[in-house]
């Protein structure tokens, strides 16, 4: 008799015992403007998730308003370079993007816990989680909409609240890197 093996679904849309937390970018690059600490404040506000590349240029020169105004309000989280768009899920409290390899085409067993709120890509290898809010420069806001009409990026309405961005980090087989077996999950406070 052939039996087929159960498919465990999981209890929540992430597990905080394998929770990692964040490199700090301006160890790596000194130059990136990138904010060290990996919180976020959403107030009344959406939370726009995009390729940092996408406004890149925008970042320099470092002391631009534009350049302080993403250093001050947004997280900038490394990831593997991904041209293929990958789900965003909701589910009260945590925002979890679905990147790592083991779990590519299985984001349905996610989407039974929590709600699927958008798709980013990021071919970069870099997210910038940054909340818009009403102080957002002119420049940055004009080319944030550009980047959401071109469906670079993500931009979702959260719950008000301090909210913390890790790394989950599963299992890596022997020969490949760590990267491929995470997700980058934001969590409420």
């Amino acid at each position: 008799m052939n039996v087929m093996p159960r498919i465990l679904k999981p209890h929540a849309l992430a597990d905080p015992k394998r929770f990692r937390t964040i490199q700090d970018l301006t160890k790596l690059r000194p130059d990136c403007g990138a904010a060290i600490d990996d919180m976020l404040i959403i107030d009344n506000e959406f939370l726009l998730i995009i390729d940092l590349t996408c406004i890149g240029n925008l970042l320099n020169p470092y002391n631009s308003p534009s350049a302080s105004y993403v250093r001050t309000h947004g997280v900038i989280v490394a990831s593997h370079s991904r041209d293929v768009a990958c789900p965003v899920l909701w589910g009260d409290p945590f925002l979890l993007l679905v990147l790592s390899s083991q779990l590519d085409g299985k984001a349905v067993g996610y989407a039974d816990i929590g709600e699927i709120v958008g798709n980013v890509s990021c071919p970069g290898g870099a997210f910038l989680f940054l909340p818009v809010q009403k102080d957002v420069p002119r420049p940055l806001n004009s080319l944030l909409d550009e980047v959401l009409t071109k469906e670079t990026g993500v931009k979702i309405r959260l719950p008000k609240g301090t909210y913390r961005v890790f790394y989950e980090q599963f299992d890596v087989p022997e020969g490949t890197q760590k990267e491929y077996y995470q997700n980058i999950v934001v969590q409420r406070q």
